[in-house]
């Protein structure tokens, strides 16, 4: 059983540069990406989160911390996101589920590419921002 609530992470190296793959074969395909995806019934979040990016990227990451929260509206009803951030990423990742992400980029914070998921623009957001709390209207 599947419920509107997930997880995702804002993954910076060093050079300030931000963790992004493009989607595919899911919803808003073709868009840009950060790692995360929903949370199991009765799965802890910070749990979630480092699966979520094991998963993806195929990185194990001990550093993550709680950013804040974000409500997209998509439609019928509202997706919530848990934002994490882990800095100094500095390991190359590992494109684990070629039918979901056609590859992993780092890019510039500051040069974000146009088409990002709303939700996940709204983390960088939160992140860049300091809010705790994004809503998203569709």
């Amino acid at each position: 059983m599947s419920q509107p609530i997930g997880t995702c992470a804002i993954l910076l190296n060093s050079k300030n540069q931000v963790l992004l793959g493009k989607r595919k074969n899911s919803y808003k395909a073709g868009f840009y990406g950060l790692p995360g995806g929903r949370i199991e019934i009765n799965e802890p979040v910070a749990q979630a989160i480092q699966r979520e990016v094991e998963e993806e990227t195929g990185l194990t990451l001990h550093n993550l911390e709680y950013l804040g929260v974000v409500r997209e509206n998509q439609g019928d009803y509202d997706f919530i996101h848990f934002v994490f951030v882990a800095k100094d990423v500095d390991q190359k990742p590992v494109l684990c589920e070629p039918e979901k992400c056609e590859g992993w980029e780092w890019i510039d914070l500051s040069d974000l590419p146009e088409g990002i998921l709303p939700g996940h623009e709204a983390a960088v957001k939160v992140f860049t921002s300091e809010k705790k709390i994004v809503d998203i209207y569709t």
